[in-house]
């Protein structure tokens, strides 16, 4: 497998590989872990001797850290003796706990084995909440993103009914307002806002829409034509888009809280940042905004360094 992981993605797939290994009586083949989870080989035998091997509680003793064996072809690991202990749960553990399952609860409308019985998730929810006392669920109120009901109803409606949907979607990275087909397969939620993950036609290949710049749904009586998996981060760009690297001031620091980078090397009074560029419109709004706190050092084609320049012209051009 080509490529590299940035570290969101990496963090998520080691969370997912440890415990599905650990399940496996004989341990898992490394080759099934990389096709299973589109693990780069080189990352995961990284992560496997660098990381999962220190991963434990305090005091950090042979008894409280995961055991990882590893060999040619093949890995164990087994938890240590601390994880097999019951978990005791403070209030506020139990609180957030909740309120975590409470989050993802309207996505597990479909795992129901039928209409009429309650989900697994809502029944533990339920078990916990009564352990914790009268008032625990509502301690805390949750909100995922500004996304309309009726719209999140209605892309739930398509993905359990497995059918097409057309969509007026507005492209802010482009600046277009944009009719899609799409064939919907998983909502979720990313900081603050709701996603939609699916196969667009338009592009002819996986995508990820915000669901809050969704204009309008319509479901179709087609079958969905694309079922595989699909993209889980709001943010998945290819090994084709280009890249930029900026000169970032110490104010401007902001960008890598706000926007996904591929690479940081803080220098001192600056920051060299590398980010992927999925529409040139996208970046000279950021430029723009940056103003002198931010140089360009290097850029792909088939962008190139002027078009900030040339973005103000344009707005120039309009006020005159």
């Amino acid at each position: 497998m080509s490529g590299k992981l940035n570290a969101r993605d990496r963090l998520a797939r080691l969370l997912s590989v440890i415990p599905w290994v650990a399940q496996q009586p004989d341990g898992a083949l490394i080759d099934d872990i990389v096709d299973r989870y589109a693990y780069p080989r080189a990352q995961l035998l990284d992560d496997l001797q660098d990381i999962v091997f220190f991963v434990g509680v305090h005091p950090f003793t042979p008894d409280s850290l995961i055991e990882v064996e590893l060999s040619e072809d093949r890995v164990h690991i087994r938890y240590a003796e601390w994880f097999s202990r019951p978990l005791r749960l403070s209030v506020e553990d139990g609180a957030r706990l909740l309120t975590a399952g409470r989050s993802v609860l309207p996505l597990t409308e479909n795992d129901k084995p039928d209409e009429n019985a309650a989900s697994p998730l809502l029944r533990a929810l339920t078990k916990l909440g009564t352990a914790l006392g009268e008032g625990a669920s509502e301690a805390v109120h949750v909100r995922l993103g500004n996304a309309p009901a009726d719209t999140l109803g209605q892309l739930r409606e398509a993905i359990g009914d497995r059918r097409q949907i057309e969509l007026e979607y507005y492209a802010y990275g482009r600046d277009e307002l944009t009719k899609r087909r799409v064939d919907p397969a998983r909502l979720f939620s990313d900081q603050g806002n709701w996603y939609l993950g699916g196969w667009c036609h338009r592009a002819a290949g996986e995508r990820v829409f915000r669901v809050d710049r969704v204009r309008s749904v319509t479901i179709t009586s087609e079958p969905v034509e694309h079922a595989g998996p699909v993209v889980d981060t709001s943010f998945s760009p290819s090994g084709d888009d280009p890249r930029v690297v900026l000169r970032l001031e110490r104010e401007a620091r902001w960008v890598i809280e706000q926007y996904p980078v591929e690479f940081v090397d803080d220098v001192g009074d600056h920051l060299m940042v590398t980010m992927a560029v999925t529409a040139a419109p996208w970046l000279e709004r950021l430029l723009l905004r940056l103003g002198s706190a931010v140089e360009v050092v290097s850029i792909d084609s088939p962008l190139d360094r002027d078009l900030c320049r040339r973005a103000a012209t344009r707005i120039l051009r309009r006020y005159r």
